[in-house]
């Protein structure tokens, strides 16, 4: 089922749901109007069980640029903007129908490109056919906070996010390499995706947090073209700090991602356990000044002083921020987080 979005800002979309300890948010954006190829966000709740679901998914272009076809009204779309929306329904499904891992990745490999005849003639090595990333969190609400497994495959993320200890990093992209400031300067190729052609690992890892807290998955468009990973993390509070409501924090982050990013640009957020927005909005303040002090004020001070300060100034961001942001990843990679 489509949801229509609540706003639109400047061709970006804007999703939001509120009930009560719960508020819900999504926001997709495009560099080039008519190209994004990534697919809605896709937010989906159960109530009668408590279980819901959050995920991005990512066209990837550069390997998915083949042609998958045209529209009715005559539009080429890429292998990658088919794959990435088909993947998305696919998602939809399989949370519905509630089985494991293991059934999602036999749907996807069945039924993502099923019905579409495709006579490309691109080569190479990093051609794929129908690729994209995948980014999902799909979570069980409890009175004393939040269970979650997260699935991906490719560079796309998932995170939480807790007023005391800020935005932390669950997933481990596919790259080689894991230092996330080392991958902000370099981004290296992927290793996984999603595609039809080759084969390609989901991977997966349950946890937990006390509520309250924020869930959030975000393709690299959001979190790809800042100087630091705090930056990210900055984006999102100080945009909440300023927002009226949560349809205004999502208008808020489409203007704010649109002025760094040099890509599509895709986000899903759940905040869990708040009394309100309003409460929302004052468990971040502390936590957004802290980030506002020690790591956006100095960077873009070091801006003005060329690029010897700034790689300093982004170090010492890096050298506070990164014991906070990567607690959790011990765990993505051992055992379960109990």
């Amino acid at each position: 089922m489509d949801v229509e979005p609540s706003r639109t800002v400047q061709g970006a979309r804007v999703w939001d749901h509120t009930a009560p300890g719960f508020v819900a948010l999504s926001v997709w954006t495009e560099r080039i109007a008519g190209r994004g190829e990534d697919a809605d966000p896709l937010i989906v709740v159960h109530w009668p069980t408590a279980r819901g679901l959050i995920a991005v998914f990512d066209g990837v272009g550069g390997a998915g640029r083949a042609s998958a076809g045209s529209t009715p009204v005559g539009q080429e779309r890429t292998q990658a903007w088919v794959a990435a929306r088909r993947l998305r329904g696919l998602v939809e499904e399989w949370f519905v129908d509630g089985p494991s891992v293991d059934a999602l990745h036999d749907k996807v490999v069945t039924r993502l490109a099923a019905d579409i005849t495709v006579r490309s003639r691109m080569r190479g090595r990093i051609h794929r056919e129908f690729p994209s990333t995948l980014a999902a969190l799909a979570f069980t609400m409890r009175p004393d906070g939040v269970r979650w497994d997260v699935v991906w495959a490719g560079d796309s993320r998932c995170y939480v996010v807790e007023p005391d200890r800020g935005l932390q990093q669950l997933s481990l992209d596919d790259v080689d390499g894991s230092d996330a400031l080392d991958l902000l300067l370099q981004d290296p190729p992927m290793t996984n995706m999603v595609s039809v052609d080759r084969e390609f690992a989901l991977n997966r890892w349950r946890g937990q947090a006390p509520a309250p807290c924020v869930l959030v998955t975000a393709t690299d468009g959001f979190f790809g073209y800042v100087s630091t990973p705090a930056q990210f993390e900055h984006v999102l509070l100080d945009t909440l700090w300023f927002a009226r409501d949560p349809a205004h924090w999502g208008e808020l982050l489409a203007e704010r991602v649109a002025a760094y990013t040099g890509d599509d640009a895709s986000l899903a957020v759940v905040a869990l356990g708040f009394k309100g927005f309003g409460n929302l909005r004052a468990s971040f303040g502390e936590r957004r000044n802290l980030l506002r002090h020690e790591h956006d004020e100095p960077l873009r001070a070091a801006a003005d002083r060329g690029e010897d300060a700034v790689r300093t100034a982004r170090s010492d961001s890096w050298r506070k921020y990164r014991g906070g942001y990567e607690q959790r990843l011990a765990m993505v990679v051992g055992e379960d987080d109990r």
